[in-house]
């Protein structure tokens, strides 16, 4: 089966080539800009949209009457275009949804445009460590890890703290295993404990950016008293870029290891079916809620139980996995304060979180069998072909 797969590695250019790559960076912002102003006066004044290809057109005329454009590969070039053409479609998507605040597309400010993306193979990878580059020329790479498949894209990206990375994006052939014993766990994510499974066992909420709290505060005091656009400006906004970063290391390391685990030692693993856009409005916990990262956590799930041959299945929107009680499935009220379940019709006692990781287990089994009822490879024991996520939106990034 083929999946997508992205290989990053960190690039230690010299400081001539970190200026061609910033150099192409600003030009690619430049065009950008134009492109987006040709699409919207044409539509303005002729009514008409330009597609992709009727930008990628225009290049010609940028190269003739502005050369600097010409030390921008055109590949690069075509791709800003197709990036405008992206964001207008994105924009059409969004009012067909009804949404009450589409979005135009914006005008990229100075440092906006952090990417520049080669479609095709123009590239060249040696044994020592090298990564040639058309229009940069021989790049220092980190090949901590060898590149697998057949690449289709690279993409040069620039961070805040100026740290430059190379992505390549592979269509890697690999078969699926199949998982010989059917386990299966309940997920409940929270935020006083990160994580509970069904089990009982609870997983502590690290809170990376509450302990940086203090530490970031101070910095950004000291670079507001910094002059507007002086050097030790820019000094200390690299310092306070480098707290947010390590914050940023930190949550996606602990994410990806508690992922791999659950991916690695359970063939199907019940989620519940969280509207975190809609929990961000809440001005308490809305900090604690973008800390956490349940997000970043579920799309990690996803792609990692396709590779590794199990099934992540989400709950139905709003399934009261919290008021339900896991024994006898009676219903009742259970505010925020209220840390144990007890069940006013048969007594049992549970913790809340628990309980709602046993239910969001029983539920993901029934939603299971449920779509794989008269489906070949069922057995009489009930065990459920694993391969593939039946989740539709799993992530392969």
């Amino acid at each position: 089966m083929q999946f997508r797969k992205t290989f990053k590695y960190r690039l230690y250019p010299s400081k001539a080539q970190q200026h061609t790559i910033n150099n192409q960076l600003e030009l690619c912002r430049q065009l950008y800009n134009e492109m987006r102003n040709i699409k919207k006066e044409t539509y303005t004044q002729a009514h008409q949209s330009l597609s992709k290809f009727d930008l990628i057109n225009t290049i010609s005329y940028f190269n003739i009457n502005q050369p600097k454009y010409k030390e921008v590969h055109s590949q690069v070039k075509q791709n800003v275009c197709d990036r405008v053409d992206k964001a207008f479609k994105n924009m059409y998507a969004r009012i067909k949804r009804g949404e009450d605040n589409p979005g135009y597309p914006r005008i990229k400010g100075k440092y906006q445009y952090k990417s520049i993306c080669y479609p095709q193979a123009i590239y060249n990878l040696f044994k020592n460590n090298k990564l040639i580059i058309s229009k940069i020329g021989e790049v220092n790479i980190k090949l901590h890890h060898s590149i697998d498949g057949t690449i289709k894209t690279m993409t040069i990206s620039r961070t805040s703290t100026n740290k430059y990375y190379v992505a390549f994006a592979c269509v890697v052939e690999k078969e699926i295993p199949i998982r010989a014993e059917l386990k299966s766990i309940g997920v409940d994510v929270g935020l006083n404990h990160f994580m509970t499974l069904s089990d009982g066992t609870h997983i502590d909420n690290p809170r990376y950016l509450r302990k940086s709290e203090q530490k970031l505060a101070r910095t950004q005091c000291k670079q507001s008293r910094k002059k507007l656009r002086s050097h030790n400006r820019n000094k200390h906004r690299l310092k306070v870029a480098v707290i947010h970063e390590k914050v940023k290391n930190q949550r996606a390391d602990f994410l990806h290891k508690l992922s791999t685990q659950l991916t690695n030692n359970y063939s199907i693993i019940g989620i519940e079916n969280l509207n975190i856009v809609g929990m961000l409005k809440n001005r308490r916990l809305s900090r604690s809620i973008s800390d956490v990262g349940w997000g970043m956590f579920y799309n990690q799930l996803y792609y990692k139980a396709e590779h590794a041959g199990s099934i992540v299945q989400e709950s139905e929107r709003f399934y009261p996995s919290t008021k339900t009680c896991n024994k006898c499935g009676s219903v009742q009220d259970m505010p925020l304060h209220k840390r144990i379940y007890e069940c006013k019709c048969c007594g049992n006692i549970e913790d809340r979180d628990t309980n709602a990781a046993i239910n969001l287990d029983q539920n993901a089994l029934r939603i299971i069998n449920m779509n794989t009822v008269g489906m070949t490879g069922i057995n009489a024991c009930g065990d459920v072909p694993l391969g593939t996520s039946m989740n539709q939106e799993a992530t392969h990034f």
